[in-house]
């Protein structure tokens, strides 16, 4: 990829980023990854044209970009989601085994009397 390619995504990533969090909507969790891909393309091409003041603040901006993705929690939310399942289907198992088991169901509290 040439210099003018990093340059010009780095452009068009850092945009993106910016109107995703501006939109304040469902899908501005991903304004991280949009940064996150504006740093590297532009940390590439200050790396190209030996730009030091332009690196620097790219890789300020590459830390402050992997504490948000790391607040957003947007790494986790899949698995976080994929557990809560798992945990449903889980409990859902034990009790249809219990009943299996024992031929019984399991004991249940009695409602009390007012």
């Amino acid at each position: 990829m040439g210099i003018i390619a990093f340059e010009w995504t780095g452009a068009v990533l850092g945009l993106l980023g910016a109107f995703l969090l501006a939109t304040h909507t469902t899908m501005s969790r991903y304004d991280w990854l949009a940064f996150l891909g504006a740093n590297a393309a532009l940390i590439e091409f200050a790396l190209a044209i030996g730009a030091h003041g332009l690196l620097v603040q790219q890789r300020g901006f590459t830390a402050t970009t992997l504490l948000g993705i790391h607040r957003s929690r947007l790494y986790s939310a899949d698995t976080q989601r994929l557990t809560a399942v798992a945990a449903q289907q889980g409990a859902a198992a034990i009790g249809t085994s219990e009943t299996q088991r024992s031929g019984r169901r399991p004991l249940q509290a009695k409602p009390s009397r007012s």
